[in-house]
């Protein structure tokens, strides 16, 4: 009979898969009622950008599915040689790539398929970089704690990825690359100052890329210095009366005013749509559907059999959250425009496929942590055959002490995982 936690696991990978097909049809709704005057004008079809949404979602939930049904100790046989193709395509990108005054988009062309198609490399690239995380935390987990043979070779790593990114340019999706790694380095146990010490030395680098690109140097003083309604801050101005407008109910869908002023409104400020056409009922229904989603990623990690699982859903669903956050921010007027999409819901190829890959997997976990019972379970290289760490501070939440169990633990990097939390205080 399966445990109630390997229950409670599967149904939250099914869950998380609802909860993406629910974004993804409210999406394609959205890019169609926001982009159809824009595509009227610029291409004589109001439908234009929504047949090529509409490819995009069937390719990305078909590689969602069929995700899902790939072991997960496949993806971690396959993380480093899909990280070498990452960069790869990184490097191409700078050589080959497309873009109006940037190099971010490779064009690609699908047989019978007559809708124009790109695809961008850090989207692939953010995605491969939890699963290179996951893997080599749990080989490495021994010594994560050290800065030099631990920390520094996946810091390495992650900035070589991020400078590439910059190149491009593309300071934020660098940025949020940053914060995920971050988040999933400190979970994977290296030290609380050293990972605070590699984003302190990430603010210069930031800083450079800002003076060195005018447009992102123009966003950020805008946002600092209110800037000019008419100029450099008219999309984020235009951002705050379509929500503005809204109301509690909207004004209907189609019925959009700001979809007339807005340069693009089907991409980074789709959430701004949303609150003026379904009103505010619907950007809390949006809110309240990624904060599901991020519970049951949550609920798939605490329930991992396996270090390797924890840290892939936890990678995954910090991946998704930490871009829906930033995009709402920049929606609201509370951070700068960072040209990050919302994740399911913003016209783009690229973005929504390697999200739904990233459900997919997580799905995986979900499915093989219902299937292997942690007896069963295989350890890591090394590895003394036992309950997984994440399994052993469920079961004893109750008790007093939790983190000096955790720390006792023969598994280095559960203390990582799983003890960082405890000595704050958190609760599983």
């Amino acid at each position: 009979m399966p445990k109630a936690s390997d229950s409670a696991a599967s149904s939250a990978g099914r869950q998380i898969l609802l909860i993406a097909l629910v974004l993804v049809g409210l999406g394609v709704v959205m890019v169609y009622s926001s982009s159809s005057v824009l595509a009227s004008t610029r291409f004589h079809s109001s439908g234009f950008f929504l047949k090529r949404q509409l490819v995009r979602a069937a390719i990305g939930v078909f590689i969602m599915l069929a995700a899902s049904m790939v072991p997960v100790r496949a993806w971690r046989r396959l993380a480093r040689p899909l990280l070498l193709v990452g960069f790869g395509l990184l490097v191409l990108v700078l050589v080959a790539g497309v873009g109006r005054g940037v190099q971010r988009w490779l064009p690609i062309s699908i047989p019978l398929v007559r809708v124009g198609l790109s695809f961008q490399p850090s989207e692939f690239v953010k995605l491969i970089l939890v699963l290179y995380l996951a893997d080599v935390m749990v080989r490495k987990g021994e010594v994560m704690g050290e800065w030099s043979v631990g920390l520094l070779p996946r810091v390495a790593v992650i900035g070589a990825a991020q400078i590439l990114i910059i190149l491009q340019p593309d300071l934020g999706t660098a940025l949020a690359i940053g914060a995920i790694a971050l988040t999933m380095l400190w979970l994977g146990g290296a030290g609380t100052l050293h990972v605070a010490m590699v984003g302190l030395v990430a603010i210069p680098v930031a800083i450079v890329s800002v003076l060195r690109s005018p447009y992102q140097l123009e966003r950020l003083t805008s946002f600092l210095q209110g800037g000019d309604p008419q100029g450099s801050s008219f999309q984020r101005m235009q951002s705050l009366l379509a929500l503005g407008s809204g109301g509690p109910l909207g004004v209907g869908l189609g019925n959009s005013m700001q979809k007339y002023y807005l340069p693009e409104p089907h991409t980074d400020f789709v959430f701004a749509f949303v609150g003026e056409e379904l009103g505010l009922a619907g950007t809390l229904s949006v809110i309240a559907l990624f904060v599901a989603l991020a519970i049951h990623g949550l609920r798939i990690a605490r329930h991992a059999t396996t270090d390797h699982g924890f840290l892939v859903a936890a990678g995954i669903t910090t991946m998704i959250a930490v871009y829906a956050v930033l995009n709402m921010g920049v929606a609201t007027g509370l951070l700068p425009t960072t040209g990050l999409p919302l994740p399911f819901v913003s016209y783009g190829g690229s973005s929504l496929v390697w999200n739904l890959a990233g459900v997919g997997i997580l799905a995986a976990v979900a499915r093989d942590d219902g299937q292997v019972s942690p007896a069963t379970a295989a350890p890591r290289d090394g590895a003394v055959a036992r309950e997984p760490l994440t399994r052993q501070v469920v079961r004893r939440r109750g008790t007093r002490d939790l983190a000096a169990a955790a720390a006792r633990s023969q598994h280095r990097p559960g203390t990582g995982l799983v003890g960082r939390l405890l000595r704050r205080g958190a609760r599983a």
